[in-house]
C-alpha cells in the first residue's frame, strides 16, 4: 500500500517538481495539494494523508502552526518541512511544533521519495545543513551555552519597537496586564494595543506562544 502524502505548496514551479517526484514512484502517491491557509486547513482536517509536506513560506499562513494542527488533528499522520529556511529559528521552531523532518528544497528529487519512506516508518529526515545545526544547538544547550544576540537586531528585524519589547517582556514574567501598565505608566488599554502588535509580528496568538517565539529568536533565556 503505497504512503499518502499531501503537499502544502505555494510555488507552481515547487508543486509541480514535489507533485513529479512523489507521482513517479511506486512507494507513495499525492493525494492533495494546498496553496493557502484555506485548504491547508482543509486538507488536514479531511485527514486523509500519512505524510504531510509543509512549506513554512506560505503568504497567508504560519507554516509551524499548520505542522501544530497536523500534530492536534491527524495524530497518526506526520508532518515533514520542505523549506528554503535553514536557519536555527525556522529549524527549531519546526521541530518543537512536532515535524518529524526538515529538509531543503535542493532536495527535491528522485531520491526524495526514500526521505518520505523513512519518515513515514518513524525516522527524521533531516538535510545535512538542518543536521549540522541541530547538533550544534543541542550541544550548546547541553553546555548551557547560548549563543550571542543583537537584541536590538532581532527586535529591527521584527519591526518591534522599545515599548512592545517591554511589554513582551513583562507579560513572558507572568505579570497580568494592569500589572504592565502600571509598572510602564501607560493604560491597560494601552497594553491590550501593544501587546495586538507584538502577537501580530511574532505570529503568535497566545502568551504561550510568544515566550516560545521570543525564545527562538534569542530574545529570552531557554
Amino acid at each position: 500500500m503505497s504512503i499518502a502524502v499531501v503537499i502544502i505548496e505555494d510555488d507552481p514551479a515547487v508543486m509541480k517538481r514535489l507533485v513529479d517526484v512523489i507521482s513517479n514512484s511506486s512507494f507513495c502517491e499525492v493525494v492533495g495539494v494546498a496553496r493557502n491557509r484555506g485548504e491547508a486547513i482543509a486538507a488536514i482536517l479531511a485527514n486523509r494523508a500519512d505524510l504531510y509536506l509543509i512549506d513554512l513560506g506560505l503568504p497567508d499562513a504560519d507554516g509551524v502552526e499548520l505542522i501544530q494542527l497536523v500534530r492536534e488533528k491527524c495524530p497518526e499522520s506526520r508532518s515533514l518541512v520542505v523549506s528554503t529556511f535553514g536557519d536555527s529559528k525556522h529549524v527549531m521552531r519546526s521541530l518543537r511544533a512536532g515535524a518529524r523532518g526538515y529538509l531543503l528544497k535542493d532536495e527535491i528529487q528522485p531520491s526524495l521519495v526514500e526521505k518520505l519512506v523513512s519518515a513515514h516508518n518513524g525516522q527524521a529526515p533531516l538535510s545535512p545543513a538542518v543536521a549540522q545545526l541541530v547538533v550544534e544547538r543541542i550541544s550548546m544547550l547541553e553546555n548551557n551555552v547560548r549563543p550571542l544576540v543583537d537584541r536590538e537586531k532581532v527586535l529591527r528585524d521584527l519591526g518591534m519597537g522599545e515599548r512592545e519589547w517591554e511589554v513582551l517582556r513583562l507579560l513572558i514574567e507572568g505579570l497580568p496586564i494592569v500589572e504592565i501598565g502600571r509598572r510602564l505608566s501607560i493604560s491597560h488599554h494601552t497594553v491590550n494595543q501593544h501587546l495586538r502588535s507584538v502577537y501580530r509580528k511574532l505570529g503568535v496568538k497566545s502568551r504561550a506562544m510568544a515566550a516560545n517565539a521570543a525564545r527562538l529568536h534569542g530574545l529570552i533565556d531557554e
